[in-house]
């Protein structure tokens, strides 16, 4: 996995602090975009006589058309990631797609939608045959697929099932991807429990408390995990994370005269309060002393206000940093700092259904363009194309962990089946209506 392929060290104060990343996921879809484009403008032109310029808009048409149908799917099948239903909140979360994602069905949708559209008021008026064009485009779509896959897989998302090599073979072998940037975290750790987010377990801090240590401190550490191999030891207090300080926060929530007059109270080494996005108000202390005396000058003294404690490893563990990979961490073990190695943590051993698409798509992609001459008729191709796709697809959702619905199916392996029933019918329709090569039947103009 390579969410960030690289950094280009420019714009700095704008991206700290290294510079404009080149993520993966997005270098993928331009490479899809460009190669879909040229490749293409090509084929149109050849086999249906659609000028270049025109299949390019039709290009950009159905690839914003295709990811405004990919996100909403995602969001309608995902809807519990979106817990602010409000108009705004969902407008806002529609655009961050960088923290996942998208839906190759949804975006199938919103293309065909778009196709719809751009084929009325273009391609209509220049008499355009829309079954050679889907002929022309149809493997240009398992191409997109195959690339666009990869780009998942160093995203780190659209991963498969737990793996388990031990146990039995596992094609390409099973992927292990940074476990605290990657998508697969939330699922694996929170979801299903399957393993601890940095490769260690925290004890129970008992926030709220004036004399807890409300640091992070390890309870007990994954046997055969990079955190095991670094040398984390149970009981370590963590005190430095990625070089810098572990700081101890107070989040302060109520009416805000109250929460004014409680920031007024405290004294000591703290800094100007922050107002997080979710309208706390965060105090930051370096020393533990620091944050005593102001849990002190808190409680009791201060109602209405709610006081909640976290520090920094909390937020870097939770807020990874894309494209970010290892976690360097200074513990307190028998009074003494220990600087550790640093280490990226690592999800189990996945199922690279990702590489298992971008190989399937590669295949269909050569029988689609070695079965062009022997096609039946004008619009084969496409049926050939949704019939292959709907059966990789079912198939390969078996290995992947999605949420069921009924008939204990995943939401895609549904319009898997629901593609076979009008890739049917339209087979049968172009059987019926379109000249046959096979018989040598007269072909349109």
């Amino acid at each position: 996995m390579q969410q960030v392929l690289v950094t280009l060290p420019i714009f700095k104060s704008w991206f700290p602090p290294d510079g404009v990343p080149l993520y993966g996921f997005g270098a993928m879809l331009f490479l899809v975009f460009a190669s879909v484009t040229l490749w293409g403008a090509h084929r149109a032109k050849k086999l249906t006589g659609l000028a270049p310029e025109r299949f390019q808009d039709m290009v950009i048409w159905l690839f914003v058309t295709g990811i405004v149908g990919a996100r909403l799917l995602y969001m309608l099948q995902y809807a519990n990631q979106f817990p602010d239903r409000s108009l705004v909140g969902l407008a806002s979360a529609f655009f961050k797609i960088w923290e996942g994602g998208i839906v190759f069905y949804g975006s199938a949708i919103g293309g065909a939608f778009g196709y719809g559209l751009f084929y009325w008021f273009v391609l209509r008026r220049l008499k355009i045959d829309g079954w050679r064009l889907a002929d022309a485009v149809a493997p240009l779509l398992a191409l997109g697929l195959a690339i666009g896959r990869i780009g998942c897989y160093l995203n780190g998302c659209c991963w498969g099932q737990v793996a388990c090599e031990e146990c039995q073979y596992v094609p390409l072998g099973a992927s292990h991807f940074p476990l605290l940037p990657a998508h697969a975290r939330p699922s694996l750790v929170r979801d299903s429990a399957l393993q601890t987010t940095t490769g260690f377990t925290l004890a129970p801090r008992g926030f709220g408390g004036v004399i807890d240590e409300p640091r992070a401190r390890v309870r007990a550490v994954e046997i055969g995990s990079p955190a095991e191999r670094a040398g984390v030891l149970p009981d370590d207090l963590v005190v430095k994370v990625n070089a810098r300080t572990n700081a101890l926060y107070l989040d302060l929530s109520g009416p805000d005269d109250k929460v004014k007059a409680a920031v007024a109270a405290i004294k000591g080494n703290v800094g100007e309060p922050e107002v997080l996005p979710n309208g706390r108000v965060r105090l930051a202390f370096e020393e533990q002393s620091a944050y005593l005396a102001a849990r002190l000058a808190l409680d009791g003294q201060h109602g209405g206000v709610d006081a909640t404690s976290s520090d920094l490893f909390d937020d870097v563990v939770r807020d990874w940093p894309r494209g970010k990979k290892v976690l360097e961490l200074t513990v307190l073990r028998n009074n003494k700092e220990v600087d550790l190695p640093a280490f990226a943590p690592e999800t189990v051993g996945l199922f690279p259904t990702q590489l298992y698409e971008t190989l399937s798509m590669v295949l269909l992609v050569l029988f689609l363009l070695a079965y062009y001459p022997f096609r039946r008729h004008d619009g084969q191709l496409m049926t050939v194309l949704m019939v292959c796709y709907a059966l990789h697809r079912f198939v390969n959702e078996s290995l992947r962990i999605e949420p069921s619905y009924a008939g204990g199916l995943t939401l895609s392996q549904w319009i898997s089946v629901l593609i076979l029933v009008p890739a049917a019918a339209l087979e049968l329709y172009l059987w019926r209506t379109q000249p046959s090569r096979w018989k040598g039947e007269p072909l349109p103009a």
